[in-house]
């Protein structure tokens, strides 16, 4: 495992979830570079979960991701086979699997892309891999 890798996914993933939980709260137009409309994508019924903006727990976890990463650069033993890294990666898991959830949702259901939301989705797959590689 890289503790470099973690901390870098850490770090878009968060600016990602950051940017569309402000543009949400403030009502700002998403600037999407590739054309489609994100802003239907996040502000759509599925842009919540359980009454919760999924931006947040979506941060919250890339804090997590940059916490551990950034405990491992300093000292590469300090959870090896510990319950954290377990638990981070039963949350990376989870975390995959809901974005293939709402990948699956932007594809079928919306029809509509979110470049940001993809760019999240990868972090995630990419966290994963490096926390299980």
């Amino acid at each position: 495992m890289k503790p470099l890798y973690l901390i870098a996914l850490s770090i878009i993933g968060f600016l990602v979830s950051f940017y569309i939980f402000y543009s949400k709260k403030y009502g700002r137009q998403m600037y999407c570079v590739i054309g489609q409309d994100c802003d239907t994508v996040v502000k759509s019924k599925y842009g919540k979960t359980f009454g919760v903006e999924n931006a947040i727990p979506g941060m919250i976890y890339y804090i997590l991701i940059f916490a551990y990463g950034a405990a491992l650069l300093i000292n590469r033993n300090l959870f090896k086979e510990n319950i954290i890294y377990y638990f981070l990666v039963i949350a990376s898991t989870g975390s995959v699997l809901f974005s293939v959830y709402l990948t699956v949702v932007q594809a079928f259901v919306l029809k509509k892309w979110c470049e940001y939301c993809i760019i999240s989705s990868t972090a995630s797959l990419l966290i994963l891999l490096a926390l299980v590689l």
